[in-house]
């Protein structure tokens, strides 16, 4: 059954516990890298090398977020962890809020990038800023 993103539930937390829905003041989300590590070597005569699967990198977490001007929005809480250099942890539900639905939660992560507001006068877009969390890894649960 195809998946409609537009449902997605984004949540942010700084302990991994307590999380907060930005579900509302978030565009898309991205997840780039992990790539996996393949070591090679080639035996004396051999036509083809013997393979062996190492560690995956970091993954890279794009999420594009609405700005508002709210004390307690998103883009403020995010640019707080940013400037203070704090861990952060970040799930996403693709299909939203229900019983039976994956989350996929990371690892405490540090935000790599972050945009300030900015754009041209005569657009009419809404103001949004991409904001990359790198973490280790996400977890892959089903909701209750």
């Amino acid at each position: 059954m195809a998946i409609y993103f537009g449902k997605c539930k984004v949540e942010i937390s700084n302990n991994g516990t307590s999380w907060t829905d930005i579900s509302g003041n978030v565009n898309s989300v991205e997840v780039s890298g992990g790539d996996r590590k393949i070591a090679e070597v080639f035996a004396l005569g051999a036509d083809y090398p013997v393979l062996v699967a190492g560690p995956r990198e970091s993954l890279t977490i794009k999420v594009r977020v609405i700005y508002n001007e709210s004390t307690s929005g998103a883009w403020e809480t995010l640019r707080g962890y940013y400037e203070n250099g704090s861990t952060v942890y970040l799930r996403f539900t693709p299909r939203g809020a229900g019983s039976g639905n994956f989350i996929f939660t990371s690892d405490p992560g540090y935000i790599k990038s972050f945009t300030y507001p900015g754009g041209e006068a005569g657009s009419d877009d809404v103001v949004a800023c991409e904001i990359e969390v790198v973490t280790a890894r996400l977890t892959k649960s089903v909701s209750a």
